[in-house]
């Protein structure tokens, strides 16, 4: 108790300018995500928080940013990481290179081969490092019957996630056809995470199907490939996640059904992204730049791959430029195209000019001492 209450006394000194604060990036431009605009000044962060913004702070260690942009980590709200072929460690040092500081991943594929064990190894890979990697419950072990897998997991079986803080929620609920019968298995599913987030899966569902569908709480949907169909899913409340990765890509299509209106009910999402296709275009920040090309506004660009996935999962004070928020930072060199030059996590920086500034990244995904929880 007595060190937390240093540590906050620490912050509010930090903030009102009485001490230096532990890093300063020195007169950048702020995308302020409240107010749409682009504020010039610092960032001042301490005990990996951001502290001030705008006004001139003073630090133990400063930054000159002058000329560039500063925007919030990128965060990827729906991603099977075992796609990219690469263990949950790895791809997340893949990721950070482009800005990308938090995902939160579907453990579906290795749940399907190695069942509870499969997600307990994405759990530890992704323990300790300088990423956050959130994970949704696989909730169709196997997906279907016509298949042979190597687990099922029921829903006793996944309510020992569920202590787990990482664990947000039920991930995609792909059999909505059981769904829609009443199948009691899928239904059990839906009692046990009826406190948490489920996200849906559940392409050209319309009319009655989708109310039926929806009626269970079921907030997000990654599978809309036409307008019209990601248009009614928006308006029944659901979250539509724009899908530009490897086999998937939407973006072109379901854009310009983003408004000022409607902003807050989209992010951005890569469902499935190769290795090869992050090594030659990148990530979120390849997604941003494309859809600034293609006519939205950047700061709603970035909307879409910052607060909104954060306030979709709950995940509270991240995804902006803030006092109190998390200083997960990119600083771009050119806004329009998304040119990342330095990424901060937790205030510390860990990529700059495109390398990773982390030597002791251990693939193995043991413990990072300095970067442990």
């Amino acid at each position: 108790m007595g060190s937390d209450i240093e540590s906050l006394k620490q912050r509010i000194q930090a903030a009102r300018g009485e001490i230096p604060a532990d890093l300063v990036l020195k007169g950048g431009r702020i995308v302020n995500l409240f107010s749409g605009n682009i504020l010039e000044g610092d960032v001042a962060v301490s005990d990996g928080v951001i502290v001030g913004i705008g006004l001139p702070y003073q630090g133990k260690t400063e930054v000159d940013v002058s000329g560039r942009w500063l925007i919030p980590g990128l965060m990827d709200g729906h991603l099977h990481i075992e796609s990219s072929m690469l263990s949950p460690s790895r791809m997340a040092a893949a990721l950070l290179v482009h800005g990308t500081t938090a995902v939160v991943a579907d453990p579906h594929e290795i749940a399907n081969v190695m069942g509870l064990d499969g997600v307990r190894y994405m759990l530890e890979d992704s323990r300790d490092i300088p990423f956050d990697i959130f994970f949704m419950a696989p909730s169709c072990v196997p997906a279907t019957h016509l298949e042979t897998s190597g687990a099922t997991l029921t829903a006793m079986d996944l309510a020992h996630l569920l202590d787990e803080p990482r664990i947000l929620g039920l991930a995609e609920m792909m059999n909505f056809p059981g769904l829609l019968m009443g199948d009691p298995q899928v239904l059990e599913k839906l009692v046990r995470f009826q406190d948490r987030l489920v996200d849906g899966h559940c392409p050209m569902l319309s009319g009655y199907d989708l109310q039926a569908y929806l009626s269970v709480r079921i907030g997000s949907d990654h599978e809309s490939t036409v307008p019209e169909e990601a248009l009614e899913k928006m308006e029944s409340g659901m979250m539509l996640m724009i899908r530009e990765g490897t086999s998937a890509r939407d973006l072109e299509a379901l854009l310009p059904l983003v408004t000022e209106r409607n902003r807050d009910r989209f992010c951005f999402v890569s469902d499935d992204l190769h290795a090869e296709d992050i090594q030659e275009r990148g990530h979120l920040n390849f997604v941003l730049k494309r859809a600034i090309q293609w006519g939205l506004d950047p700061v709603t660009a970035i909307r879409l791959a910052t607060v909104n996935p954060a306030a979709y999962f709950g995940l509270k004070w991240r995804g902006a430029i803030a006092p109190g928020y998390r200083a997960d930072l990119v600083v771009l060199n050119d806004l329009e195209r998304v040119d990342v030059a330095a990424v901060y996590k937790d205030g510390r920086e860990v990529v700059r000019d495109g390398e990773l500034m982390v030597p002791e990244w251990n693939p193995s995904g043991s413990s990072l001492g300095p970067w442990g929880r």
